[in-house]
């Protein structure tokens, strides 16, 4: 051989080399940049399903809190509205003995006896 044939030879095996290094590179890159893309697409799934949950938790507490806050109003309201009639049998039954002065539902009663005695 001659030297011109070596010097192609080894011009050859060197191209070849830092050729097949440069497409390893750029394949090792782009499996690099797959990766990274697909973790990007499993995080961002996770992260919105953790999103989702999260809100769906918001919206059921926040439907507890209401049904509670619900049920004491209506506990309130109930224990107040109890809570006025005996202050209102209170006072109807003080002013009966007070003064003489009997309630319409204290008439009512007394006129049902006198119909169901009457009847006797």
């Amino acid at each position: 051989m001659t030297e011109t044939s070596k010097d192609n030879g080894q011009q050859f095996t060197g191209n070849w080399v830092t050729e097949t290094y440069k497409r390893a590179e750029t394949e090792r890159k782009e499996r690099e940049e797959a990766n990274k893309q697909q973790s990007k697409e499993f995080f961002d799934k996770m992260r919105d399903k953790a999103n989702a949950e999260a809100d769906e938790i918001k919206r059921l507490t926040k439907q507890v809190a209401e049904m509670n806050y619900n049920e004491s109003k209506l506990k309130r309201e109930k224990e107040i509205e109890s809570a006025k009639q005996k202050a209102m049998q209170q006072i109807e039954s003080e002013y009966e003995r007070k003064y003489g002065i009997n309630s319409d539902k204290t008439n009512g009663i007394d006129q049902a006896w006198s119909n169901l005695l009457k009847d006797l």
